[in-house]
């Protein structure tokens, strides 16, 4: 059953229209002046409706694609996120290996045991690793010796941070440092140790040690 409204004129225009309600539709119809009805202006608003909702949804849609792409590509910047570096105290100390030979030494004091980040097939094993500032502000990376023990650092160990004359490295094996028997002293000046956690990129710890 249709029911319709009383007819109403459009402004500056020959036409009227009567507002018609059935029991699924609301919607107008126009006529002209002549009593004809012009169904080519009929407004059917539940179309209308459907088209601005399936208007919403396509919006809806392309922002959960757009957020699906986005966490996508920056997955591993999220997870790295949501890691926590390795919280621990470290004391810096210059010692003289043999006369004229100085090394670093840093002491573990307490606090998270960490393992040292080595070079593998597929990039860095997770760790931390060392970086040197020179007293004239140059970074210098410092390797790990292919003699380290391969435990843990931890609350009482120490790692030796030494010269062979073209690059520094680091050890945890006291022995490795008689084996070299070209190990150079380091250049005096301050020196700045810094400790990176090579998951999440965090520098843990940086020290000063005046050589």
């Amino acid at each position: 059953m249709v029911t319709a409204n009383r007819n109403q004129k459009l402004p500056n225009s020959n036409l009227f229209f009567c507002s018609a309600r059935s029991r699924s539709e609301h919607f107008l119809v126009f006529f002209s002046y002549s009593g004809s009805r012009n169904d080519s202006l009929t407004i059917r608003r539940h179309e209308r409706a459907l088209t601005e909702l399936y208007g919403i949804l396509l919006i809806v849609v392309l922002i959960g694609i757009a957020v699906v792409l986005i966490l996508g590509g920056t997955g591993g910047v999220v997870y790295s996120l949501l890691q926590k570096p390795p919280a621990f105290a470290v004391q810096a100390k210059v010692t003289v290996f043999t006369p004229g030979r100085n090394v670093v030494t840093l002491s573990h004091l307490g606090g998270d045991a960490v393992s040292f980040s080595y070079p593998s097939s597929s990039g860095y094993t997770p760790g931390i690793y060392f970086t040197l500032e020179s007293p004239d502000g140059q970074k210098i990376a410092v390797n790990p010796s292919p003699n380290m023990t391969g435990n843990p650092w931890a609350q009482g160990g120490s790692v030796t941070i030494y010269s062979d004359g073209s690059q520094f490295w680091a050890t945890d094996n006291p022995a490795t440092l008689a084996m070299k028997g070209n190990t150079a002293g380091i250049p005096p000046g301050i020196w700045i140790i810094y400790i990176t956690d090579r998951q999440t990129q965090v520098v843990v710890n940086s020290l000063e040690a005046t050589v």
